[in-house]
């Protein structure tokens, strides 16, 4: 992939993220200096930061699974391209969610084979800590992208960063990110390796258990392990069939420390980002938008007595009407208010490794497991009475697209991606009452879905149109 392929020069990127990597001097570096590592991984995980908390990763897949609109009369495409057929790949909607992730993946790329790792002066536990904190969150980037592309596929970043590398499968991406978590583990787990990453992190990093801490690194990567090894279960093309129960065994690896009855802070635990709305860093929480409304099918398919009703209140105005859409649900988190601007978001929670165990218990036919899984998250997030052991992989299905649907709202993709796993995302489910459309909304005539944002048009013209994925 080459450096600028997708039109923002660093400088462009970073100046957004308002933690721009710097150019640490190659003296200071080769010398050992701390200072270098802290502003090369300073820049991870801003640029981090920048490709999951944009809409591309929070809003965007709510609106493609219905869940939630942001209706702007002056910007009709939030409705009128994630709801309807096509998305221009040229556009802000489609180009995005794409650059921001290969910019933090070149980063870690750049930092794992430079000479700042490689200095004497940083001690053998140290560089284990580094490398294992850098795959993970190298990992992370390419999990967020496979999600938003799906089965179009995308690209594995070369050493080379003015290559132009290939479009490769879902499939193949994801065993590539698989192997990048098993580095990374290797790292965190290494004889001798620091208790703590030898640098700074960001508050969000300690806000519900201690992410500076490579032992719990070493739980999040089996986590995030957890999610690709389920991905490439369900990966099309070329699914993975013994990939569930890999997956399985990730899962219990990440959640072992966690107690038989877990309590509403161990599912809340894990690496948070935080914002600041205050110069210098004026990085706001980008949620806290009044122009963010849920859908009524959100609104009325949520169970009597669920404790996540709390998420729906009713706004101060209705929305504008935008291509015959008007809506008066929002989630207090999407208020436009001092306290959400700095609200921090999940990067992934241990509440998420639950249901995905639960997806990954199904498809292995363990419904007993599955339906223990699933119970945790009902119970505890939602305060509801435990469900009946499933009789069928169906009814475990939709029991576990509720609870994703409910208990990740702005989290990411998660019930959108379960959506396609499990192929919801159909005709029926997006007519059904309460569901947006528009009159002339091109799916209703064809059947066709909106499942993915597309390649991004200049990714396309970069390889001479050849984006089919290769293997």
């Amino acid at each position: 992939m080459k450096k600028f392929i997708a039109g923002l020069s660093v400088l462009a990127v970073c100046a957004a993220c308002k933690e721009p990597l710097g150019s640490p001097s190659l003296d200071n570096v080769l010398a050992g200096s701390a200072q270098p590592l802290q502003n090369l991984v300073t820049g991870i995980i801003a640029q981090d930061r920048v490709n999951a908390t944009r809409f591309a990763y929070l809003l965007y897949p709510e609106t493609q699974a219905r869940n939630t609109l942001r209706i702007d009369s002056n910007e009709p495409r939030y409705i009128n391209e994630l709801i309807n057929l096509p998305i221009d790949p040229s556009d802000f909607i489609g180009g995005s969610g794409w650059t921001e992730g290969y910019q933090t993946i070149r980063s870690a790329n750049a930092l794992l084979n430079g000479p700042t790792l490689a200095s004497p002066a940083i001690a053998a536990g140290d560089r284990s800590a580094i490398v294992g904190f850098v795959q993970t969150i190298k990992a992370m980037d390419y999990i967020r992208i496979t999600q938003l592309r799906d089965s179009l596929g995308a690209v594995i970043q070369g050493a080379d960063p003015n290559v132009v590398d290939p479009f490769r499968t879902n499939a193949a991406v994801l065993a590539y990110t698989s192997a990048v978590l098993d580095s990374g583990f290797a790292a965190l787990t290494a004889t001798g390796v620091s208790a703590t990453v030898p640098f700074t992190v960001p508050s969000g990093y300690k806000l519900n258990g201690d992410y500076s801490k490579t032992a719990n690194l070493a739980l999040l990567n089996r986590g995030l392990k957890g999610i690709v090894e389920l991905y490439r279960g369900f990966a099309r093309p070329n699914a993975c069939a013994t990939c569930f129960a890999t997956a399985i065994t990730a899962f219990n690896a990440a959640l072992a420390n966690l107690p038989a009855t877990p309590s509403a802070a161990d599912l809340l635990a894990g690496p948070y980002y935080q914002f600041n709305p205050a110069a210098p860093e004026s990085f706001s929480n980008g949620l806290a938008d009044n122009k963010i409304y849920l859908t009524d099918n959100f609104v009325n398919s949520i169970a009597a007595g669920d404790l996540r009703a709390s998420k729906i209140k009713t706004a101060t105005t209705p929305s504008a009407n935008v291509s015959g859409i008007q809506l008066t649900k929002r989630s207090p988190v999407t208020e436009a208010t001092a306290t959400n601007q700095s609200r921090p978001i999940p990067m992934v929670r241990n509440a998420l490794f639950y249901l995905l165990r639960a997806q990954a218990e199904v498809e292995t036919g363990d419904l007993v497991s599955a339906t223990r899984d699933v119970n945790v998250v009902h119970t505890v997030e939602g305060g509801l009475a435990p469900l009946a052991p499933f009789l069928t992989a169906a009814a475990a299905r939709q029991a576990i697209l509720y609870e994703l649907r409910y208990s990740f709202l702005y989290e990411g993709p998660w019930y959108l991606v379960a959506l396609r796993e499990y192929g919801a995302l159909t005709k029926a489910y997006v007519t059904q009452p309460g569901m947006p459309t528009v009159s002339s909304d091109l799916q209703h005539n064809t059947d066709a879905r909106l499942t993915t944002l597309p390649v991004p048009a200049n990714e396309s013209a970069a390889r001479n149109g050849d984006i089919t994925p290769k293997p």
